[in-house]
């Protein structure tokens, strides 16, 4: 529901209190005997995506990449679509959304519906590093927190910039080593953060540069946990966290393959190494391709 002034009423139709059984119902029939990555998993689940920096970040990303009306921009990693959502008020561009997720691009889809702007999105599903796109297709590449969990980084970063057209900008925001990290940092990184495996911001200015983009901007910030908190909530908004939190609690009380996966990753969030925070941050790395 749109107000009058244009915004969305946060206690729609699609989040009244019915509506939010009915999915949590749907997805207990759905159910799967184990969890391939449970930290992607469950949030494709309780239709939530997180990524460092918040709101605040990817406004910077947008600043940067120079996004406007007359963009056609790539989002790659595009999550639940609040991320999209938000560009797509910012800037007024028009966007391609993309998710390895089949249920995170099915919420993408309905959130764009939601607030009234499918008329400038479409949304598929995709693998990064073999995007299913023609060579020099668009003005902006976005990635946020998703080129971190590949292994091979320079494949997918390839493929980002193989569908820039000259003078186009790949902007990414992903988790950082602020410092080189230890053998225990990386470990424990791997296994709470889903497989996630962060550069530093030398080793991310590097692979941009060896793509050939130009005038590689690098802007590193430690993780500090209430602007963590705050820009997080800004970007998810009320209604979606209050979903989210009732169908995690929903799989946690009815299916213990849900049960384990939390109780598992609450142990890691319990179990933070001593100075990890030291080591814990995001970048943004904003590139230009000139040829």
């Amino acid at each position: 529901m749109i107000d009058e002034f244009g915004h969305r009423n946060w206690w729609s139709a699609e989040n009244s209190f019915e509506t939010v059984i009915r999915t949590g119902e749907t997805c207990m029939n759905n159910e799967v005997a184990e969890l391939k990555n449970p930290y992607f998993d469950i949030q494709a689940k309780i239709g939530i995506t997180i990524h460092l920096g918040g709101l605040k970040a990817t406004k910077e990303l947008v600043t940067l990449c120079h996004i406007d009306a007359s963009k056609c921009v790539l989002v790659v990693g595009c999550g639940n679509g609040i991320s999209v959502c938000k560009i797509l008020k910012m800037s007024g561009c028009t966007i391609v959304g993309i998710d390895i997720s089949e249920r995170m691009v099915d919420l993408s889809r309905k959130r764009a519906e939601n607030e009234v702007l499918s008329e400038r999105v479409e949304f598929n599903v995709a693998d990064v590093q073999d995007l299913p796109f023609s060579e020099n297709m668009f003005d902006v590449v976005i990635s946020e927190s998703v080129t971190s969990f590949h292994d091979d980084k320079q494949k997918a970063i390839s493929e980002y910039v193989r569908v820039l057209k000259k003078g186009g900008y790949l902007g990414l925001n992903e988790i950082t080593w602020m410092q080189e990290p230890t053998s225990e940092m990386r470990k424990y990184a791997i296994n709470a953060i889903g497989g996630c495996k962060p550069e530093t911001a030398k080793k991310w200015n590097k692979l941009l540069n060896d793509q050939g983009l130009q005038n590689v901007v690098v802007k590193s910030y430690y993780v500090k946990k209430l602007d963590q908190f705050i820009c997080a909530f800004k970007m998810t908004g009320l209604a979606t966290s209050l979903k989210g939190g009732y169908l995690l609690l929903l799989f946690y009380l009815k299916k213990t393959v849900y049960r384990d996966a939390i109780i598992n990753m609450a142990k890691y969030a319990r179990s933070i190494p001593k100075y990890f925070r030291k080591y814990h941050g995001y970048g943004i790395y904003v590139g230009r391709k000139q040829w």
